[in-house]
């Protein structure tokens, strides 16, 4: 994130959209659970659930925590809505498909915001991996749309609708991550003269779900700012994603001259996308290509325990 303060730009970390992160009082998220306050004090007592106290001595717990909390022991919301996930609450009006990918592309193509939005809400908090629903239903979901143009005139529109209902569900996503402002930096982005976000948004959203702080470029991002920006917030990962480059023969070199101008800061380069020719690559120790968000996690995750076993900082 750059912030301008007397009349100078400073970086700093962000590891999702700014805001100030919610609070919940015990008897709110009771409610919310379908349990007794009770019940609720006793967990935060215990230390499974974290909640902090005011000065006058009531547990309040961060919106974050609560989140984790409900995903990890696999709960079922009572009321959805009492932690700001009417979409949730929502998704429960109508029946769907079994199948979420299917569930996904009716609800887009149906121009269902809320309830697709809630769908994908719903797979994080039941467990599903940030990885599974990237690769699963909002990759086929919108690849079947994305061919609708060959056929309806209305193809483009409905294309570019989904992935603004996608793009928003994203951002919902990373909002329920916690935050941990010592945790490594990964910045990143799409090609100069790449028109397309969501790719990198998926990687932002992935590498936050896997621990990191995130500063997501976006689309169309020269590799001199990628560089720049890894340097200025000492990152330890750059993601680059590949959709419609302009000069896909030009790819394989513009990522190894940023691979190997960020070798010296020790930073890894890992490179995906639906336009990647990852055959073309060159072979660098710090240059890697994925074909899925699964593999995108299976590094960071490699790295992470190289990190841990050579008695080092994650990175």
């Amino acid at each position: 994130m750059v912030s301008e303060t007397t009349g100078r730009t400073e970086w700093k970390k962000s590891s999702r959209p700014s805001g100030v992160e919610s609070l919940l009082t015990t008897k709110d998220l009771a409610y919310a659970l379908g349990v007794s306050e009770s019940s609720i004090k006793r967990w935060a007592d215990e230390g499974v659930l974290r909640a902090a106290r005011t000065v006058g001595g009531h547990r309040r717990v961060p919106l974050a925590e609560a989140i984790r909390f409900v995903r990890d022991r696999r709960l079922a919301l009572a009321h959805a809505e009492v932690l700001g996930l009417s979409d949730v609450a929502a998704l429960r009006a109508e029946p769907m498909p079994a199948n979420d990918s299917e569930a996904l592309r009716e609800l887009l193509l149906a121009g269902d915001e809320g309830r697709a939005r809630g769908l994908l809400q719903s797979l994080f908090l039941s467990g599903t991996s940030v990885a599974s629903i990237l690769d699963g239903p909002v990759r086929e979901a919108l690849r079947e749309i994305g061919e609708l143009w060959h056929h309806d005139p209305a193809g483009i529109a409905l294309e570019h609708r989904a992935t603004d209902v996608c793009a928003q569900a994203l951002h919902r996503l990373r909002s329920f991550l916690p935050e941990n402002p010592d945790a490594p930096m990964a910045v990143g982005g799409s090609l100069e003269g790449d028109p397309y976000f969501l790719g990198s948004l998926a990687a932002a959203t992935l590498l936050a779900s896997e621990g990191y702080c995130v500063a997501n470029l976006g689309a169309s991002t020269p590799v001199a700012s990628l560089e720049e920006a890894a340097r200025r917030l000492s990152a330890r990962l750059i993601w680059v994603n590949i959709s419609s480059p302009p000069e896909p023969a030009r790819v394989p070199a513009l990522v190894a001259g940023l691979a190997r101008a960020v070798a010296p800061m020790g930073v890894q380069v890992t490179v995906g996308g639906s336009g990647l020719d990852a055959d073309a690559l060159p072979r660098l120790p710090n240059l890697h290509a994925g074909r899925s968000m699964a593999e995108l996690a299976a590094f960071v995750r490699g790295l992470a325990s190289a990190g841990s076993a050579a008695g080092g900082v994650t990175s």
